[in-house]
């Protein structure tokens, strides 16, 4: 089992036991923002409760005006997640997902879709759990 979350933790960009960065940047779908995600803990089980962490920086406008949600699907098997995670808004531009969980393994999309008004962009992460 160590060596599958290991294998995770590499593939989300980290490496738990070296206390390297374990968040993730990425750009939305529409280049309108720069998508920080971590998760917690680092390295994501299968079938263990995990939270998300998402810091949302727009490359114009206040971060003020946005919503954001958190979601995830495994699009060979055209299903998502059994739990829908309660996302909540920290200070600034962070929002926490609590009550994610992966119940199989295999590649999962990670999504983060932020809005602004009647605009979405999503800004998606790839995630291997062996």
């Amino acid at each position: 089992m160590r060596f599958f979350v290991v294998l995770l933790a590499l593939a989300m960009g980290c490496e738990p036991s070296s206390g390297a960065k374990s968040a993730r940047t990425i750009v939305s779908n529409g280049g309108r923002y720069t998508v920080e995600v971590s998760t917690s803990p680092a390295a994501i089980a299968v079938n263990q409760p995990f939270d998300v962490t998402v810091s949302v920086t727009p490359k114009s406008g206040d971060a003020g005006a946005l919503e954001v949600q958190v979601d995830a699907r495994m699009p060979a098997h055209f299903h998502g997640m059994n739990r829908v995670p309660k996302v909540t808004r920290g200070s600034g531009n962070t929002w926490k997902a609590e009550g994610l969980l992966f119940h199989m393994s295999g590649h999962w999309e990670l999504y983060v879709d932020v809005t602004r008004g009647a605009a979405t962009e999503r800004a998606q992460l790839d995630v291997d759990l062996k």
